[in-house]
């Protein structure tokens, strides 16, 4: 009796991880119902021992499942669904551009940074974030770093003097 059980849980085994292989259902539910028969199997003829063997059972369905994904990779249908190329912003993928001229701006803050909020800059609207301080309404910043539209300011204790017009300094 221990052969036919041991071979239903081999056997469960090897098409859960076929069905990794050439999906479609059929392999999977077979090698489940077989896994399920084999513990059923197991139980009965060993009761003293059940808990064992259904954590036994469990741990290989769960160790084939992580076999198969492993094998799912190396294959030319896994490869074809896993996305190889690095989408680079050099190359034209960028969820927003980044307005890379408003770094060395000089702004205001008008809802308070903390650390997130918003800034005004030559009359304009920002949505911007602190580099860590909490910056109340009203006080200076200025901008340090523009990625995509993640905009980092820093407090702008001594402001130099800005050309007219433009909130940059001369």
């Amino acid at each position: 009796m221990i052969v036919w059980i041991w071979l239903l849980f081999l056997a469960g085994m090897v098409l859960i991880i076929a069905e990794f292989l050439l999906p479609g259902g059929v392999l999977g539910g077979i090698g489940a119902i077989m896994l399920i028969v084999s513990t059923v199997a197991g139980v009965r003829a060993y009761p003293e021992a059940a808990m064992l063997i259904i954590v036994g059972e469990l741990l290989g369905a769960f160790l084939c499942v992580l076999a198969g994904l492993f094998l799912l990779t190396k294959t030319k249908a896994g490869k074809a669904i896993a996305l190889e190329k690095v989408q680079l912003a050099e190359e034209g993928y960028v969820n927003m551009p980044s307005e890379t001229s408003l770094v060395g701006s000089h702004g205001t803050v008008f809802t308070a940074l903390r650390p997130a909020g918003t800034i005004m800059v030559d009359g304009r609207r920002i949505d911007a974030v602190s580099d860590g301080v909490f910056l109340d309404e009203g006080a200076r910043v200025r901008i340090i770093e523009v990625n995509g539209n993640r905009v980092l300011v820093e407090a702008d204790e001594d402001p130099p003097e800005a050309e007219p017009g433009t909130g940059r300094a001369q």
